[in-house]
């Protein structure tokens, strides 16, 4: 949908919020409260996700309370022929806690605050038996600017205690760092206090600016969460009372049973400890000088680099070297290719100089010269080098991290010399992260979806080797392919553009795989779309896509038109020498045969040929 639109005649669309992995989220005006809302907008793939929708209407239209985002509507339509369900939303003016923390470690007084405001959200939805299942910095809004009470949002994968979860199974879904352990598919039973773990996870980041566990790969974030032990938060930010760790450990314990009963338990922990700080006396955004130094060993992170930010000259030079970088990065989209490797070079040499290699700044420089290697030569030696540093730097979660190692997984299970098949688990890992976080129809989650499905297409001897050249397709590899396809085509046309070539490639080999199959009235809307109209731009097209077009053309009901398709194939065809043009021109006088008896024999046809060969 576009601005300006109108939801079931009611809701005016004004601006995009966001997106993830189950919709759309766009800021409204409902034309009969008249009031400004978020309408969350999804385009079901399956029942499940479907489903999915109707759960959280269901749980979040139950949960009335002052921390919890209010679900005002909840309804199915349709758009240009397609299904769409939509729930509508209060509008909580505010940031969201991972922005928050993007500016700064926040003072001590407001993250005990805002925990305490979650707890009494999560209490809430507990007591109703819904465990939110995905707490978070990105599902909490700070209201106001930045300084007001918090509110939970997203129960959009949510469930209530008592019910099977819809999710299939062997599927965990969520955010992997802040994940319970019983959540990785343990068999323990999850009930509300995987969400206090969860909370553990954000009040540690909340206080100092990293998470208990920053685990490079998941199976290494995985094993942190089943076995690793916690930092003491005070170790990371001195000065915290003593309070706040045990509080912090004892929602992050392996097991269930060592947490908090309960989300009140700890909104009441969190209020003595408020309380015995003095903390009620000051506001939420009373200054607060956070941890001086980073501990030895430690290393920072982007939201810990910019909350130790100061005036004076380090700031000055840092300006002054975004502001380079900026110019470097113009020589890019300029296309001088070796002058932008080039001062790229310079430019980072003189970061890690001024800045260190674990500064943001310096990390970007790395990441987009190693990213232009890989584009340009196929050099992943410049990717597999900075990806740890993005992961100790920005964050697992970062647009960066995900892109890197993306390229890197999909490569490897697509098109690696080895065999790939085992990068398979992580490749769909990584596509989940990406949709969760930036959007099922974003460039890096769409060429990672389309990396899974080359791996997946990709054929192996018996030795585990590739087969050059992937081997013989025959109907059975089409319809599979097929089917991963064809509910990836309209994502990559909305996120990519229609004419990104990306696109077309994909168009194409859908349009193969379908005629392949012998669907060809499914096939003929795909060739249609593929072959241009002007006839010298026909001329330039693969003379096997037209006779293949004509024969869906004419199996689809129209054999007529066929006919003068492969007149006018066969006309650009006379002329044209070589062997390969001959076998062509003969497979497309075969078919204009075969066809002109069909129109005889219906009456419609001539007995004399306009076409003499």
């Amino acid at each position: 949908m576009q601005p300006q639109d109108i939801l079931e005649q009611r809701y005016v669309l004004t601006g995009l919020l966001g997106q993830g992995g189950f919709g759309k989220v766009w800021r409204a005006f409902d034309t009969r409260i008249r009031r400004e809302v978020a309408v969350k907008i999804g385009r079901p793939r399956s029942a499940q996700e479907a489903r999915r929708f109707a759960l959280e209407a269901e749980l979040v239209g139950n949960l009335n309370h002052p921390r919890i985002a209010a679900l005002y509507d909840y309804g199915e339509t349709w758009y240009r022929g397609e299904r769409l369900i939509f729930l509508v939303m209060e509008l909580v003016p505010g940031d969201t806690l991972d922005r928050v923390i993007r500016r700064g470690v926040p003072p001590i007084a407001s993250s005990l605050a805002w925990a305490r405001d979650i707890c009494e959200a999560l209490g809430a939805a507990h007591d109703r038996g819904v465990v939110h299942r995905d707490v978070k910095p990105a599902n909490v809004i700070v209201t106001g600017t930045g300084t007001g009470p918090a509110k939970v949002l997203d129960f959009g994968i949510a469930k209530h205690q008592a019910h099977a979860g819809i999710t299939a199974e062997g599927y965990v879904i969520g955010s992997w760092p802040y994940m319970a352990p019983e959540r990785w598919g343990s068999g323990t039973p999850v009930d509300g206090r995987a969400d206090l773990y969860a909370l553990g996870c954000v009040l540690m980041e909340l206080l100092t600016g990293r998470l208990p566990f920053e685990g490079r790969e998941l199976h290494e974030l995985l094993a942190q969460h089943a076995a690793g032990t916690p930092p003491r938060p005070s170790s990371l930010r001195p000065g915290l009372p003593k309070a706040v760790d045990r509080l912090i450990l004892d929602l992050l314990a392996k097991e269930p049973a060592r947490r908090p009963a309960s989300a009140r338990q700890v909104a009441d922990r969190l209020a003595d400890i408020i309380g015995q700080a003095g903390s009620t006396t000051r506001t939420r955004t009373a200054p607060d000088p956070g941890p001086p130094h980073p501990p030895v060993g430690h290393s920072p992170t982007v939201r810990e680099a910019d909350a130790g930010a100061v005036n004076g000259p380090a700031l000055s030079a840092r300006a002054a070297l975004e502001h380079r970088l900026a110019r470097v990065l113009s020589h890019h989209a300029a296309g001088d290719g070796a002058e932008f490797t080039r001062l790229l070079h310079l430019l980072i040499v003189d970061l890690t100089a001024e800045l260190g290699a674990d500064d943001p700044l310096t990390v970007e420089a790395a990441y987009q010269r190693a990213m232009y290697l890989w584009q340009t030569a196929h050099d992943q030696e410049g990717l597999e080098s900075v990806l740890p540093r993005l992961i100790r730097v920005l964050g697992p979660g970062h647009r960066r991290t995900i892109d890197v190692r993306a390229v890197l997984t999909g490569n490897a299970a697509a098109r690696g010399l080895l065999d790939g098949r085992g990068r398979i688990p992580e490749l769909r890992e990584i596509i989940a992260q990406a949709t969760r976080i930036l959007g099922a129809t974003d460039p890096i989650t769409l060429t990672a979806r389309l990396d899974l499905v080359e791996a997946l297409d990709r054929v192996y001897d018996a030795h585990g080797r590739p087969v050059p050249g992937n081997g013989p397709r025959d109907a059975v590899r089409a319809e599979r392919r097929r089917a991963l396809l064809e509910p990836l085509l309209p994502d990559l046309v909305e996120g990519l553009g229609a004419g990104d070539p990306r696109v077309t490639g994909t168009l194409l080999r859908l349009a193969l795989d379908t005629y392949q199959t012998e669907d060809y009235g499914a096939a003929l809307p795909l060739y249609e779309r593929l072959l241009p109209t002007s006839p010298a731009a026909l001329g330039r097209t693969d003379t096997r896509l037209r006779i293949q077009h004509a024969h869906c053309v004419a199996e689809s009901g129209d054999p007529k038109r066929a006919v003068s398709l492969l007149d006018a194939l066969l006309t650009t065809l006379r002329n044209r020498p070589g062997r390969d043009y001959q076998q062509q021109a003969a497979t497309a006088l075969s078919l204009r045969s075969t066809l002109k008896k069909r129109l005889r024999r219906s009456g419609q046809g001539s007995s004399r040929s306009r076409f003499r060969s």
